[in-house]
């Protein structure tokens, strides 16, 4: 089980590429294209000028860590993440002694599979854990937590996985109440008419309001936790924050856009908490082309400016409503203009 360590260190030259190399890109059975890697650039740029070749190591890395899940033995598995985690659970320790439900939030970014497995491994013994997150084949990638399903855990050790749909739902719900710990993973959504826009890494950013509303649901503490890595080898580090900030108890018949306001403001905080770590570590975040890609800057209106750009949407000829119908049915007469 040394061996993706000393793979990972023969491979560390890559890290002084600058350019792109076709035959890499095939071994980490990941094409570019010319978008792709002036994204990736941008991307690298961001990261304090770090040079193209960090992104080949960084997934000749992920490639490893794939490779020993689908045939490694369970037990050398973990000696190898021991030995590469840096983590200092002192904090999530103390904070696990609540009887409340948990509810960690961890984005795709560095090796978060590992800070999963680990973090699980350390809760599995005190309560139930699931992991829940998208189903495989409406979000590709999600197969490794599969995977994960009944080689690395099964029924019997306390670890459940719970797919994105309306019947995982129910579960992950029944579970936070009855004090369970559920791995989620926010920074991804199925539906973009059901999300909400927030400044992230210098761009705007959908996000979804469901941690929150899933921790307002249930009462359980979100845990904010991102994976960082560290220089030597497969080496990673987990970083906690303290639980998101609570909105007050929820009033008897509140209204659904004070819900909304409530859900809104503690994502945010969530999302500042990974922005703080991934900022300068954009390369490792597994959606950074698409983010790059797809979002121009986050403009920010001044609360004195806010009425103003409001009275300008009101009178934007394609936000109101039509002022006639033409009726299309035959013999039917034309409105009078």
């Amino acid at each position: 089980m040394l061996i993706p360590q000393l793979l990972t260190q023969l491979a560390r030259p890559l890290r002084r590429l600058d350019r792109r190399i076709a035959w890499i890109e095939s071994i980490i059975k990941t094409p570019l294209t010319d978008d792709d890697e002036h994204y990736l650039r941008v991307a690298c740029a961001e990261s304090g000028n770090t040079r193209f070749g960090e992104y080949y190591y960084w997934y000749l890395q992920k490639l490893f860590v794939a490779n020993v899940l689908r045939r490694g033995n369970r037990t050398e598995f973990l000696s190898l993440l021991s030995r590469a985690d840096r983590t200092d659970y002192s904090a999530f320790d103390e904070l696990a002694r609540t009887p409340r439900g948990l509810l960690i939030a961890v984005p795709h970014h560095a090796h978060y599979i590992l800070s999963i497995i680990m973090l699980a491994e350390r809760l599995r013994h005190e309560r139930k854990t699931f992991l829940f997150y998208g189903n495989p084949e409406t979000h590709p990638g999600n197969e490794i937590f599969d995977r994960l399903n009944g080689w690395f855990w099964n029924e019997d050790n306390g670890v459940g996985f719970v797919h994105d749909t309306r019947k995982g739902l129910a579960t992950a719900i029944r579970e936070l109440r009855a004090g369970a710990a559920v791995f989620i993973l926010p920074d991804v959504f199925k539906d973009e008419n059901a999300t909400y826009p927030i400044s992230f890494c210098k761009r705007s950013m959908s996000i979804m309001l469901g941690t929150a509303a899933l921790s307002r649901r249930t009462d359980a503490l979100i845990v904010p936790m991102i994976s960082t890595p560290v220089a030597s080898g497969l080496g990673f580090r987990s970083v906690f924050a303290p639980p998101c900030a609570e909105p007050a108890p929820a009033a008897q018949g509140q209204s659904e856009r004070r819900l909304l306001a409530d859900d809104y403001r503690v994502m945010r905080g969530l999302f500042a908490f990974y922005e703080h770590h991934m900022q300068h570590q954009l390369i490792y975040w597994q959606n950074v082309r698409q983010h790059i890609a797809q979002n121009g800057p986050h403009l920010e209106v001044p609360r004195s400016d806010v009425a103003r750009v409001a009275g300008l949407l009101a009178r934007d000829p394609d936000m109101l409503a039509p002022t006639a119908v033409i009726d299309l049915r035959r013999d039917a007469t034309a409105p009078t203009c």
